[in-house]
């Protein structure tokens, strides 16, 4: 079933999120690929949880940053458990990701929540 926040399709987003990504991986893309495709599946689930929490109250925009902050440091370390993957590649996956699912939780939510980065 797919995720949609206010006309923004999050399976589309995790599809192009890890395209971005074996564009950056592409030879061991074999190696990474169910980390990645779970990684997109949870970003999506992230973008889901901020706006609902956005809706009732529980967050505001510094909250929904600092939440989404979090959400990438942990998908770095969960990165870091595959083997092949360096800091640098993580870094690289993160903020090939990141920049795709930037664009769609800004334009799902109406403003630009992630300004900075994501």
């Amino acid at each position: 079933m797919s995720t949609i926040i206010n006309g923004v399709d999050f399976d589309v987003v995790t599809a192009d999120a890890i395209k971005a990504v074996k564009a950056v991986i592409q030879a061991d893309w074999p190696a990474v690929q169910s980390t990645i495709v779970s990684l997109g599946q949870r970003m999506a689930s992230d973008a889901l949880f901020v706006q609902r929490q956005l809706v009732n109250g529980n967050l505001d925009a510094a909250g929904a940053h600092a939440l989404l902050q979090d959400q990438k440091i942990v998908a770095r370390m969960h990165l870091r458990t595959v083997a092949i993957i360096t800091l640098q590649l993580a870094d690289a996956i993160l903020d090939a990701m990141a920049n795709v699912f930037k664009i769609a939780i800004n334009r799902a939510l109406g403003w630009d929540l992630l300004q900075v980065d994501y």
